[in-house]
Parts: structure tokens; C-alpha cells; sequence
């Protein structure tokens, strides 16, 4: 766990490098308004320039006092809540009560320590999904998707979800939990119908291999992340036929591990090396609202809980993002874990997050 004088010193560097960035920002805003007094001959200017002051002089107070709040609130409790697995963990997934944790084996993780064996296997599984109903979806190097459906206190596979040339990178459900989402490190992605679990459409990403897609909050939007940057599709629903059209494609020149919309806000983040790359759309005009600097190394996981961004990387570290200091994003918390964070997962009331590091153990925190 992160020594307290630890996480206060990363989150004063942070304050340490806005209030520079203001004071340049207060600089050069208050020698062009003195030039423009100059040119106008009048004081109206100059007093623009002190107003704009007291805005910053506004935002520090406000992160003095955001600050208290996020120590009260954000109680660290890191616990090794889970069995550790044999082999790495490659992904988990989070649901009210139940965890679903994906390696070379399947874990269904349920309350008081139960655990319930999903699937050996002899290729690992990349990633998985529990439906509302119960049905367990898994997927991995094995190319297709694999629906396990509980009888007699076991698992059994009763149907599989073909269709990839390579193997299944993603499975994420919608927003409405209408239908879900498939990606492949061939480029393909498909959407299929929760219950009767019948395909939806199918299109092909031209940025190369999909690492992750997300939904956006109202259901309008897929996003992938590809090995080239972030295609981004508007799904449209007409007389029970759903279409995808191609609506942005950003070269980001890098590969995108990982791509997560907000739950409220319109905001998308993505993967970028050892940055995350903090997205804003308006309509179907996707822009870059903020880059966010804190990791060492590459950034495998990115997560939105209700008001806050995590992110997980190489660097072991967790970081928890927060938009309270006027739309300005910044890290106020660090957790240092033992190893590579993998991958991520909240719980639907956003109050427990578990991640998976290199060490084949779920770790917990308490939000």
C-alpha cells in the first residue's frame, strides 16, 4: 500500500505544475491585455487581466479544498480478496456480486470465497463477460466466443459465436445491455443481441488488430482501439436492423491498449504510450480536450467510474483521475501495486475496483 506522505507528494507535484502552468498562462495573458491598454488607451483591459487572476486565484482554493475532500473520501483497502490463479490473469470483469477473471483458466469468483471452475484450457482466454441472465462469455486464442450456461452447479458450454479469422480481443457489453460488442485481433468487430444472442452486423476496422471498443453512454457510439489509433462507428438502429457508420478514424501512431467512454460526461479516453489521450465529442466531431501526463511507462487499462478516470500501467501504479478542478483533469491519487497492472474492473455501484497485475492475484481496493 502507498505510504500517505507518498500519494501527498506525487499530488502536490501535480498542484506544483498547474499553478506553473498558470503563472505562464497569467503572464503572457497580462502583458497582451497591457498591450491592448496601451493601443485603447483605457483601463478597461487591465482590469479584464485582474479578473482573470482571481479565476486562478479561484482554482487553487478549489483544489485545496478538493484535495480534503478526495483524502476523506478515497480510503485505500487493498486486500488479496481471491484465489490467485495458476497462470497469469489476462482480464477480469466485475458484476454486483460476482467477478469473472480470464487467464489459461476461467474463474467465476462469487461471495464467501466461492469459486466455480468455468474452463481449462491449453490456450489462454483473453477476455469475457457475464450476461444478465447468467450466461458466462468467454474468448480468447480459440477464435471464437464460447457461452457457458450453468446446470447442476457447472458450467457447461452450450453454443459458441463464430465468425474471426484471429483471435477474440474484446467482449463488451452496451450501455443498455441491449446487445454486445466483439472485437478481433483480425480487425473485425460484431455486435449481437443479448438474449437470443443472434448477430447484429459485422464491420472490419482499417486501423489494424482491435485491442478494445467501447459504448458510448447512450448507446450512439462504438469505439475501437486499434494498433494504428481509434475508429469510432455511429450505430444506428432502424425497424430492428442496426448499421454502423464509420463516423471518425484518428492515426494516432501508436497502438491503443485500451479505450473507455465516460458513464456522464461526453468524454473518451485512450491509450497513448504512457499517456492517455482524453477525447470530447459534440455531434460526430471527436477532439482532443486533454492529454494526461502521470505514468512512467505504457498504459494498458483505462476505466471510467461516475467522476473519476483509472488507469493502470507497466509503471505498477494505479492512478485516479479527477475533472472537479474546473474542467482541468489531473491525477490526485496514486496506488503503488507490486507489479504491471494488466486490467481493470468497477463494480456497477462504482464502489469496489479490482485489477490484475502480473502476480495471479485479483487485487481489491475500496472506493
Amino acid at each position: 500500500m502507498m505510504p500517505i506522505l507518498q500519494r501527498k507528494r506525487d499530488y502536490f507535484y501535480q498542484i506544483k505544475q498547474l499553478i506553473l502552468n498558470m503563472l505562464d498562462n497569467i503572464t503572457q495573458s497580462f502583458e497582451s491585455l497591457c498591450k491592448v491598454a496601451d493601443d485603447q488607451q483605457s483601463l478597461k483591459p487591465i482590469d479584464n487581466a485582474i479578473r482573470f487572476m482571481d479565476q486562478y486565484y479561484d482554482c487553487i482554493q478549489f483544489v485545496k479544498q478538493d484535495y480534503v475532500t478526495k483524502e476523506i473520501r478515497f480510503k485505500e483497502k487493498q486486500n488479496v480478496k481471491y484465489r490467485k490463479h495458476p497462470s497469469d490473469i489476462n482480464h477480469i470483469w466485475a458484476s454486483q456480486d460476482q467477478i469473472l477473471s480470464c487467464g489459461q483458466e476461467v474463474y467465476l469468483h462469487q461471495k464467501q470465497n466461492k469459486c466455480i471452475v468455468i474452463k481449462n484450457s491449453t490456450l489462454p482466454v483473453y477476455t469475457g463477460l457475464i450476461l444478465p441472465d447468467g450466461r458466462v462469455l468467454i474468448g480468447g486464442e480459440e477464435k471464437v466466443v464460447k457461452v457457458y450456461q450453468q446446470f447442476n452447479n457447472q458450467y457447461v458450454e452450450v453454443t459458441q459465436l463464430k465468425g474471426f479469422s484471429r483471435a477474440i480481443s474484446t467482449i463488451v457489453m452496451s450501455q443498455n445491455q441491449h446487445y454486445f460488442g466483439v472485437s478481433s485481433f483480425d480487425g473485425r468487430i460484431a455486435l449481437f443481441h443479448t438474449q437470443t444472442l443472434s448477430k447484429l452486423g459485422t464491420w472490419t476496422n482499417d486501423l489494424g488488430s482491435v485491442y478494445s471498443i467501447s459504448f458510448s453512454v447512450d448507446n450512439q457510439y462504438v469505439a475501437a482501439g486499434s494498433k494504428k489509433g481509434i475508429a469510432i462507428w455511429e450505430i444506428k438502429n432502424d425497424n430492428d436492423t442496426i448499421t454502423a457508420e464509420l463516423t471518425q478514424s484518428l492515426n494516432t501512431k501508436k497502438k491503443v491498449r485500451s479505450i473507455a467512454f465516460s458513464c456522464k460526461q461526453k468524454f473518451l479516453a485512450a491509450t497513448h504510450k504512457n499517456d492517455i489521450l482524453l477525447y470530447h465529442y459534440y455531434i460526430d466531431d471527436f477532439m482532443i480536450y486533454q492529454t494526461l501526463h502521470h505514468h512512467n511507462d505504457i498504459v494498458n487499462c483505462v476505466s471510467f467510474g461516475q467522476d473519476i478516470l483509472i488507469s493502470g500501467g507497466d509503471d505498477s501504479t494505479l492512478c485516479f483521475w479527477s475533472s472537479s478542478i474546473k474542467g482541468y483533469w489531473m491525477c490526485y491519487q496514486v496506488i503503488y501495486m507490486n507489479c504491471c497492472v494488466n486490467s481493470i474492473a468497477l463494480n456497477p455501484q462504482q464502489t469496489d475496483l479490482y485489477c490484475d497485475c502480473f502476480d495471479s492475484i485479483i487485487h481489491y481496493n475500496q472506493i
